[in-house]
């Protein structure tokens, strides 16, 4: 019989007793500087109860006191279960000597005088994963930490500034640690087998921006002689110059965007309604991505349509946006990017002084690389579906290496499966295949290589690529969630989508355009209608079943300005006048208020509901105004920052429009969730649900299950447009031996019970 850890029976055993106390908020606690509502009081509790720390003979608990590096092995050993937890604090020497057994990485091994001193947080992660036998360097650990939910952070952002590495350790903060190691079922001190060095770095890698740096895709270009970086220029007829990076490997692949912000030869802003035609051009043999050759040449045929060196774009009002890629090339050069304006409406603005080109410099360096690609940007996160991941090594210029011999290490910032994780280069090319975990929401991954073995006959040559992480990223992405029991005869649905030029930027993978045919096909309406609109609107498709309207929303463009009223309006004449009508408009920008606000009034006089949805940075779009478009009309305003969080805006929108019937309000407690859910798969255990806003604020929601023990709760997390979720490994679940039947518990931000809801779930 396997012996239950004393540490987490307690555990739950102090959870009912907290259960049969009444809730009582700011109540006297166990000590006098601490009250029942403090954010440490149940772990503080929690610790006093299991002896692993005392209190002051004042009545006093001293939360905010800092701890010494001392007093944490202390408390770290009287919670250990594999030796005598009552081993008196006063032993320091044989504590330091059992932790130097088990290599728990302690200054105070070597400098007495910092055993005195105050522990840093940042130490603490480390102690604290070598206590659970992982060999972590400090951020790793805090990346450790954060995995293991054993910390949030100061904040929720989860990243090494966060954490607060440098701050000093206090009393309540270590009996907060304890606790959550105690939740996670296990109190042994597992140690070591060599002193720390960071051996299993690799085990927990950081995530995007973690340290606060830049994330980029491609190493940045070598400082060995290259040209003379040039400042922006300063051009009186623009408002800004944006160049995301003016230095490109000279690899083929490597691209930046530019986005110039115009003005009139007068000095007067451009409205976004309005759009120009610009010819961009490069001098160097860069190339433009993304731009529509077969609509240009239809509408400029007297330009040429465009080339590699040249191309025909428009702008989204003031903004002009261009991606340029690198040429291949063996040495550095300064490339020209010119724009020069070819067609324009004179009569309402003065744009004459663009026929004399605005320039850009930008440089294109080659350099040797590692170039990691998946064949995938994106796949289910089921937990079966697969992509593969190929490292090149290349030589400046973009040569593979065919006869490199060396080997390279892969990696998976969120813990995604690698068929091999260390391989061997063949023909210059070492490559793995990768599965996604299964998640009930959407995940971006940063997928990453390290040369472990280098070839010594390339030392000098690929100096610069050995002992660099090489990373790309990837997205795991969820199906929609629907009720198809619900019958949707009388509901038509129309999807207006911004088709404007700064899409390109904002939506370069076009998700705007499958994230809406996968919800065309989920809300499955009788009747659909697809638009677009750049300064004007178009009718894509529709009205018709999803089989026929559907494909439409490919030709959805990226070239021209942003009038949301006239995308709204090809939509609105295409509604009947008698079924339920809903309208999703989706947009990355600012519009003409005065023409949206009689869209809105129609809208109203014919019974459309409009949910609105922005993308992008909340600097660019007119949020006062979606609000309006959405609050006016019975609708829902939705903010993602990612063209990512796409999926989970529409998802809350099909959840709204539930059997064409909309949540106005929220009559029962019930309401307050939709679609909960419990999954099991393999090794994982998933909690998760979407609340109902109209409900009220919702800050907390907690599933609790009964065991025979007493109830067990847990707290999901808020990941964002009204959904919660929480993974858990099914052997925590296992060892509890919780009942079938779940209640999902909704609070606001005063802690009141606004909502529950129970039901059975099954194990797969």
């Amino acid at each position: 019989m396997t012996k239950f850890p004393k540490a987490w029976s307690a555990f739950l055993l102090s959870l009912l007793l907290l259960a049969a106390l009444p809730h009582l908020t700011g109540a006297a606690g166990l000590f006098k500087d601490m009250k029942t509502d403090n954010w440490a009081y149940p772990a503080v509790k929690w610790a006093v109860t299991e002896g692993i720390v005392e209190g002051y003979s004042s009545g006093r608990f001293g939360p905010q006191r800092e701890l010494t590096e001392s007093e944490f092995l202390t408390m770290l050993l009287r919670y250990d279960c594999t030796i005598d937890s009552q081993m008196p604090s006063t032993q320091a020497s044989a504590n330091y000597q059992y932790a130097k057994s088990k290599h728990l990485p302690l200054e105070g091994y070597t400098n007495a005088k910092h055993r005195h001193e105050p522990i840093t947080r940042g130490e603490v992660a480390s102690i604290v994963a070598a206590f659970e036998g992982k060999d972590l360097s400090e951020p790793h650990a805090i990346q450790y930490l954060y995995v293991q939910d054993i910390s949030g952070g100061f904040t929720g952002k989860k990243d090494y500034a966060d954490y607060g590495a440098d701050r000093s350790l206090t009393r309540g903060e270590a009996a907060a640690f304890l606790h959550r190691l105690s939740k996670r079922g296990h109190c042994q001190f597992i140690g070591l087998q060599t002193p720390a060095k960071g051996q299993d770095d690799d085990q927990y890698p950081l995530p995007l921006n973690f340290m606060g740096d830049e994330v980029v895709y491609f190493p940045e270009p070598e400082k060995e002689n290259p040209p003379a970086s040039l400042p922006k220029p300063h051009d009186p007829r623009l408002e800004s110059v944006d160049i995301e990076k003016d230095t490109l490997i000279a690899n083929g692949k490597d691209s930046t965007f530019i986005t110039l912000t115009l003005k009139d030869c007068y000095g007067n802003p451009i409205d976004y309604e309005h759009s120009m035609a610009f010819q961009a051009s490069s001098v160097k043999g860069g190339s433009f991505i993304g731009e529509e050759d077969w609509y240009w040449e239809e509408v400029y045929p007297t330009q040429g349509g465009s080339s590699s060196k040249q191309v025909v774009t428009q702008t989204d009002g003031p903004e002009l946006t261009v991606e340029v890629k690198a040429p291949a090339l063996k040495r550095a050069t300064q490339d020209t990017i010119s724009f020069r304006v070819l067609k324009y409406d004179d009569s309402q603005m003065n744009l004459s002084c663009y026929e004399k080109p605005v320039t850009v410099a930008i440089h294109y360096v080659p350099q040797a690389e590692l170039q990691v690609e998946a064949s995938d940007d994106a796949i289910a996160a089921d937990g079966t579906s697969t992509t593969r991941l190929t490292a090149t090594i290349v030589r400046p210029g973009g040569q593979v290496i065919t006869n490199y011999n060396g080997w390279v290490r892969f990696g998976s910032a969120q813990g995604a499966k690698l068929s091999n994780k260390d391989v061997r280069f063949v023909n210059g090319v070492a490559s793995t295949t990768v599965t996604s975990p299964s998640s009930s929401h959407s995940l971006k991954d940063e997928l990453y290589a390290q040369i472990i073995e280098p070839d010594p006959r390339y030392h000098k040559e690929m100096a610069g690529v050995v002992n660099k992480t090489h990373r790309t990223e990837i997205v795991y992405e969820t199906g929609f969630r629907t009720d198809n029991s619900c019958p949707r005869d009388e509901l038509e649905a129309a999807f207006v989508i911004d088709a404007s030029s700064s899409m390109k930027r904002n939506d370069a993978e076009r998700l705007r355009v499958s994230k809406t045919q996968e919800m065309m096909t989920a809300l499955n309406a009788p009747t659909n209608i697809a638009a677009e609109f750049t300064s004007r609107g178009r009718l894509l498709g529709g009205p018709d079943r999803v089989p026929v309207v559907k494909p439409t929303i490919h030709y959805a463009r990226q070239a021209g300005g942003t009038n949301i009223a006239n995308g709204l309006e090809k939509a609105f004449d295409e509604f009947s006048g008698s079924s339920q009508k809903i309208a999703i408009l989706l947009t990355d920008g600012k519009s003409n208020e005065r023409q949206v606000q009689k869209m809105i009034q129609r809208a109203k006089n014919e019974r459309i509901q409009i949910y609105t949805i922005g993308l992008g940075d909340k600097s660019k779009l007119n949020e006062t105004l979606l609000k309006s478009i959405a609050q006016e009309t019975g609708g829902s305003y939705y903010h993602t920052e990612e063209n990512i969080d796409l999926q989970a805006a529409y998802q809350s929108i099909l959840n709204d429009v539930s059997c064409g019937i909309p949540y106005p309000s929220c009559p029962q407690a019930h309401y307050v969730f939709s679609s909960p859910m419990i999954e099991t798969s393999g090794d994982s255990f998933s909690m998760n649900t979407y609340v109902n806003d109209d409900c009220g604020q919702i800050t907390k929601v907690m599933v609790r299950f009964k065991a025979d023990s007493g109830f067990i709760d847990y707290e999901l997390i808020p990941r964002g447009q009204s959904y919660f979720a929480l993974k858990r490994e099914t052997y925590e679940i296992d060892q509890l031996d919780l009942s079938q039947q779940a209640t999902f518990l909704a609070y606001n931000k005063d802690g009141q019970l606004i909502g529950q809801r129970s039901f059975i779930y099954k194990i797969k």
